[in-house]
């Protein structure tokens, strides 16, 4: 039939696709690929067995090693003959790569890349990870071929609706990217649509289910549990069905043999796994020590908070590539948006005009449907429930539930349509996202990891040299291309590097922007050229172009005017390069640092707006000395103003602190005006000076710390809850914010 073959060119596109994906995206440079492929490399070289977790030494595999495993079993299976011995001379790894940020200078590498062990003909760890990714393409075909086939079942008289699920869920970017990538959301996102295939057919059937249909459901059950933990939310959905079954045919057989069929496959396949994290860690499901390794939000994100990164959930959805931060252009953002919330929107409306009798152009098995309806709610109610544990809004991570969204997709888009105009929509649908599907690749993935042309070599102007006398690193040029900046914007800059004599260790290049004081107020860290060169690779008289953007802090303290210093240290060691006169930076310009524009004329210093709940404004604040000796105080000033009459007396903390261990060394905690001034008596929009008195330790070490402020109440429970500060976009991140750094400076 027609359809079969337009079902077949798709999956062979598809195919295509997905090996370009695979191929053109360089190694570990796929979304935690970085970390799956050492749990495979480690099954593969330890007889399928798998590593006990550990937070003080976590492994190459890091939070992947609490996974369920079987997509790591089978692909070590698959890579166990390839001699993987090199694999962390190819895993080199960009220790200050921009992992899920996006700069103006890039940076965006996971790896350095050694392009000759990148190389085809594939050997050692890269033809492992090509395997393994070539295993993922398949899986992925499998998910394809799952969305339309669910698509026949709740719409049979509709294959224009089951080619068009099968094209949007097969020209997908982003899950062509993660299907081109070692990840074992592969086999989950393939199980989860299956499951929902499985369980709708179950539905769908006059007969009563054969034990095979109880034991395949059984098995697909017990892979699934084994592929990823969210797929044990299905065991509820399966339940339900078999009870609705039991109900409809008044036989208690399908509640209870199928019960005890696909229940006792499940705990037979993944049962193993789940008492063996109980032993281990106390807890069935490893979560605790997946939670520990891959590390928690600092404050649970709330809905407003979700809702706020709502835009880092769609892209990631459509397409947001290497370690979240290789982006698609905005346009194709809007057209992907458009397409899908036009989808979206008109299955809703479909569904609300099917209640009310209205649509009578297509033929829906309800009960079946209602599957491929409950299944993405819970899917997404559950990755709402892990993100906010856990920084990861990413919309890939509802792909077990793809191929129902794909099919409610294709519904909304041609549900109003009359049967002859369906299949070119569809059509036209499928080709723009097929389009952009095949430009990706070479217009947005591989440009962001090319590397930089080299540039003439030139006699330098100045050169680094390493500890050891050894090898140097020469400035030939350098462009301050930003004299007048502000706080929440980057200064911008460019270094002219040359290798005067080769080194042997791969240096970091730091920028500072540095106040009078000595006080570091913003700075960058890289790799030569934004983390794709490794200077030990690097033959003398090389010579490159570093475009360099340093962020500048939104409470940085302004007036300022800041030096631009640059120099070389090796990370691991602490050690840095030096000049012949033994100084280890090199100063190359300066910025001058403003306060921001306030468009209310407050006439208070370092204007700012730090929205607290809605409640409490910061506007502005003054710091009489930013760099005090141990002993000293300093003079904090901030200006409040009450965003709406308060029934709450908060109190105000400031502290000075290392934010890595949460030392304090001068702190203040009260209510505003040293207790004269209670925020009940506040007027909304009265601008409130409040000093604090900062008293740094007398044994405070010397070094750079964060000034740390917030505000929280007493509660009756005993509690201290905090106020959480409102993003512009609405998000409830943190309850306290980081005003100026403070420079401790050692005694005389």
């Amino acid at each position: 039939m027609i359809h079969q073959r337009l079902l077949g060119m798709i999956i062979a596109a598809y195919l295509g696709l997905a090996t370009l994906y695979s191929v053109i995206t360089p190694l570990f440079e796929a979304s935690d690929e970085l970390w799956h492929y050492p749990m495979v490399k480690y099954l593969a070289d330890h007889g399928l067995q798998l590593p006990p977790q550990n937070p003080e030494a976590p492994g190459p595999w890091r939070q992947e090693g609490s996974q369920p495993p079987l997509y790591y079993l089978l692909a070590a299976v698959l890579t166990s003959g390839v001699n993987t011995s090199d694999m962390e001379f190819v895993r080199r790894i960009n220790p200050h790569a921009d992992i899920g940020v996006i700069r103006p200078d890039g940076n965006v590498n996971m790896i350095v890349h050694r392009l000759d062990a990148e190389a085809f003909p594939w050997s050692g760890t890269t033809l492992a990870v090509h395997v393994a990714r070539f295993f993922s393409v398949l899986l992925g075909a499998g998910t394809v071929l799952v969305s339309y086939q669910l698509a026949r079942e709740v719409f049979p008289d509709e294959p224009a609706v089951a080619l068009g699920a099968a094209a949007l869920t097969a020209f997908l970017p982003m899950f062509l990217f993660i299907s081109g990538s070692v990840n074992n959301d592969n086999l989950s996102n393939l199980l989860g649509n299956l499951l929902t295939l499985q369980v709708v057919r179950l539905l769908k059937t006059d007969a009563l289910p054969s034990p095979r249909a109880y034991a395949l459901l059984g098995v697909t059950t017990g892979a699934g549990l084994l592929g990823k933990l969210n797929l044990g939310l299905f065991i509820p959905l399966i339940a339900g069905a078999l009870a609705i079954i039991s109900l409809r045919r008044q036989n208690w057989r399908p509640l209870l043999i199928g019960g005890l069929i696909s229940g006792g496959l499940t705990i037979a396949i993944a049962g193993w796994w789940y008492l063996r994290n109980w032993q281990l860690y106390g807890d069935p499901t490893g979560l605790n020590m997946f939670l520990q390794l891959v590390g928690r939000r600092a404050v649970p994100a709330n809905l407003a908070q979700l809702w706020s990164e709502r835009h880092s959930f769609t892209q990631a959805y459509w397409g947001f590539f290497g370690g979240v931060n290789v982006a698609l252009p905005d346009a194709v953002y809007w057209l992907l948006n458009l397409v899908g919330g036009a989808g979206l929107l008109g299955a809703l409306t479909g569904l609300i005009a099917a209640r009310f009798r209205c649509l009578t152009r297509f033929k829906i098995h309800w009960l079946a449907a209602s599957v491929t309806l409950v299944w993405p709610a819970v899917t997404f109610v559950s990755y709402l429930r892990w993100t906010a544990e856990t920084p990861a809004s990413q919309g890939r991570l509802v792909f077990g539930a793809l191929s129902s969204i794909s099919l409610w997709m294709a519904v909304g888009l041609v549900w109003w349509l009359p049967r002859h105009a369906r299949a070119p929509l569809l059509a036209a649908a499928a080709g723009v996202m097929a389009s952009i599907a095949a430009l990706t690749p070479f217009l947005v993935i591989a440009p962001a990891y090319a590397l930089p042309d080299p540039i003439p070599a030139s006699a330098p102007q100045t050169v680094f040299i390493e500890p050891n006398g050894g090898g140097q690193i020469g400035l030939q040029n350098s462009r301050v291309h930003t004299t007048m900046t502000q706080p929440e914007s980057y200064a911008q800059l460019e270094l002219d590097w040359q290798i005067a004599a080769p080194v042997d260790r791969d240096w970091s290049l730091f920028v500072h922007l540095v106040t009078p004081d000595g006080v570091i107020v913003g700075q960058r860290d890289v790799y030569p050229a934004g983390g794709r060169l490794a200077t030990s690779d690097l033959t003398a008289g090389f010579a490159w172009n570093n475009p360099v953007a340093v962020w500048v802090p939104p409470a940085a303290y302004a007036p300022m005017s800041l030096t631009v210093a640059v120099g070389w240290y090796h990370l691991f060691t602490g050690e840095r390069m030096a000049l012949a006169d033994g100084q280890e930076s090199l100063v190359i310009g300066q910025v001058d640092l403003l306060p921001r524009h306030d468009p209310e004329g407050l006439s208070v210093p370092n204007p700012m707006r730090v929205n607290f709940e809605d409640q409490i404004e910061l506007v502005g604040y003054q710091l009489s000395d930013l760099s005090p000796e141990p002993g000293q105080t300093i003079e904090l000033t901030l200006y409040w103003r009450g965003l709406r009459p308060l029934q709450t007396d908060y109190k105000v903390f400031a502290n000075i602190l290392n934010p890595a261990t949460l030392t304090k060394q001068a702190a203040s905690d009260g209510m505003p005006v040293r207790w004269q001034r209670p925020t009940t008596t506040w007027k909304p929009g009265e601008i409130i000076e409040d000093l604090h008195t900062l008293a740094v330790n007398p044994d405070a070490p010397p070094g750079i710390y964060e000034l740390e402020l917030g505000l929280y109440q007493e509660a009756p429970d005993g509690t201290f809850p905090r106020l959480r500060v409102v993003t512009p976009d609405g998000g409830m991140a943190d309850n306290f914010i980081y005003l100026s750094r403070v420079k401790v400076s050692p005694r005389p």
